[in-house]
């Protein structure tokens, strides 16, 4: 009987878990860093929800269930990079100068006693950028979710602004 018992709350709680509602993240800008130039974020594209695996509103997880938010990928990253070039002092105008990119693999390995997030994301300007930069941070199992998230891509925005090369592209 306890067997039972066991296995309905079992089947509650994981059903429970599949009915969570979308998650939605707002970005916050944190960095500390200044640059200087101007540019404008274009589109970014969410490779992984492309195909048939892997929703365009899904950060591929390791454990069981959906992390789904309320927006595509691709937006959060595209507001993240908008409001961190802002923030560190960047000139956001009508500009040749447009930084697009492609998402190759958001991550969150959550298997275990610690949380592995990978960010790889490839940024392009037009003729004069080309780089793909990948962020892999171990965070404890039960952190701030939303802060671990707005980390990564901080810290990957970031590896993009300290490139000497994207410098060079976006300089007035």
């Amino acid at each position: 009987m306890n067997l039972k018992l066991l296995a309905v709350f079992a089947l509650v709680i994981l059903t429970a878990g599949c009915a969570a509602p979308p998650i939605t993240l707002n970005y916050a800008p944190t960095s500390t860093m200044t640059v200087e130039g101007e540019m404008n974020v274009g589109d970014f594209r969410y490779i992984p929800g492309e195909g048939e695996t892997i929703k365009p509103n899904q950060i591929k997880n390791t454990a069981m269930g959906s992390i789904l938010f309320e927006k595509n990928i691709d937006q959060y990253i595209e507001t993240a990079v908008l409001t961190e070039s802002r923030f560190v002092g960047i000139k956001l105008q009508d500009s040749a100068t447009q930084v697009t990119g492609e998402i190759n693999e958001f991550l969150i390995d959550d298997l275990g006693f610690s949380v592995d997030w990978t960010l790889d994301i490839r940024y392009l300007i037009d003729g004069c950028y080309d780089k793909t930069h990948k962020i892999e941070k171990t965070t404890g199992k039960f952190v701030n979710v939303f802060g671990s998230l707005n980390e990564v891509i901080k810290l990957n925005i970031e590896m993009l602004f300290e490139d000497p090369q994207f410098k060079t592209c976006i300089k007035v």
